[in-house]
């Protein structure tokens, strides 16, 4: 795998993580507090699939050491704008996205759940928040769509972790990102039942803020230990066996998810994945050349659109199909999620090639 790919095995695993928690939401919206059995298998119908978010972030985590130490020659001498820059590119490579997702959200919502025109011109004005990635930081506004609380962190963890880790790599990544992340989970693990939860306010900040903090930083240091795999030289027999362990571990995840296992063990089902995801970002696997396809990166990047666009469609099948079978809610949620987030890449794709509102404003 050359440097300029993408990981197609971690882009897949994205794809099916995001599926994951687009089920759970069906699930928790639909099934509420009772379990939807797969049949005589022992498994539920992903009752469980937020751990998919943990996959996110570690892989997050990841990509931001990397791209850093990317850049370790570069002088620091004006770190701040540097940092700036950074995440005025990234606000602006996810924003229009974002933006497209949480309009349908907004619509839809303020139609279904408020009766009057003025309380709906009310709850559209009581978004603003959500609007700009503002919620996480505690904002009395409405949360219209909660899943983007992983954006929210997201953005927050980068604006802080990049500056120190562009200067001080070394002790930031092999040092202080281990330790931040056992202590603030440790501190998680004794404070919470589980890692679940968004708009716990600790006093602070929301709980999912130290969720996103604690799994970035793990992920900070999945970059530093795969670079050090990377140079052994595992001979085909060592590929094999690493390659079961990769998949052994993606099994004990995704057995959390599906099943009724006490939320105690989120914790520990977390370094299970961040075992799992070092191995993945390893050249390793010995099939991982299966996985450089372009269709792979495509999935990766769609998996993105999915997780963003999957509120308003379970609104919708909720309001329009109440009556229904939950296979019937669930299939059509699931299709939902797949128009708008193929609707939302064709649209801010038109806008990014032809930039309407800039063409408008400046010469």
């Amino acid at each position: 795998m050359t440097k300029s790919k993408k990981n197609g095995r971690v882009e897949f695993l994205r794809f099916i993580f995001a599926l994951a928690i687009l089920f759970f939401h069906i699930h928790k919206r639909f099934a509420g507090d009772d379990v939807i059995e797969l049949g005589n298998t022992g498994l539920n119908f992903f009752a469980r699939g937020y751990i998919g978010v943990e996959f996110f972030f570690l892989v997050s985590g990841y990509l931001l050491a990397a791209s850093v130490y990317a850049k370790r020659e570069q002088p620091i001498e004006f770190l701040g704008t540097e940092t700036a820059l950074v995440m005025k590119k990234k606000f602006w490579n996810i924003f229009p996205y974002h933006l497209f997702a949480i309009i349908l959200t907004i619509i839809v919502n303020a139609y279904f759940l408020e009766k009057t025109a003025l309380d709906r011109y009310h709850y559209v004005v009581d978004s603003w928040a959500s609007i700009f990635f503002l919620q996480v930081f505690g904002f009395d506004s409405n949360w219209v769509n909660k899943l983007t609380w992983y954006l929210d962190v997201w953005l927050m963890v980068t604006f802080i972790f990049y500056p120190l880790i562009r200067k001080y790599y070394e002790v930031f990544v092999k040092i202080i990102c281990p330790l931040l992340a056992l202590f603030i989970l440790g501190y998680m693990a004794h404070e919470y039942d589980g890692i679940a939860g968004v708009d716990g306010w600790t006093g602070m900040f929301y709980k999912c803020f130290l969720r996103g903090l604690s799994e970035m930083a793990l992920g900070c240091s999945t970059y530093s230990l795969t670079r050090q795999y990377n140079k052994y030289n595992f001979s085909q027999r060592g590929k094999r066996v690493l390659a079961i362990v990769e998949a052994v571990c993606y099994i004990i995840v995704f057995n959390y998810s599906c099943t009724e296992m006490d939320v105690k063990y989120s914790y520990p089902v977390i370094f299970v994945m961040w075992v799992a995801v070092i191995l993945s970002f390893s050249d390793i696997n010995p099939c991982h050349e299966i996985f450089d396809k372009p269709i792979f990166a495509w999935l990766g990047r769609i998996s993105l659109l999915i997780y963003l666009n999957q509120f308003y469609a379970i609104r919708l099948v909720q309001e329009l199909l109440e009556e229904r079978s939950f296979a019937t809610k669930a299939i059509m949620c699931t299709l939902f999620t797949f128009i708008g987030a193929f609707a939302c890449d064709k649209v801010v794709g038109w806008y990014k090639k032809y930039r309407p509102i800039r063409k408008l404003l400046l010469e």
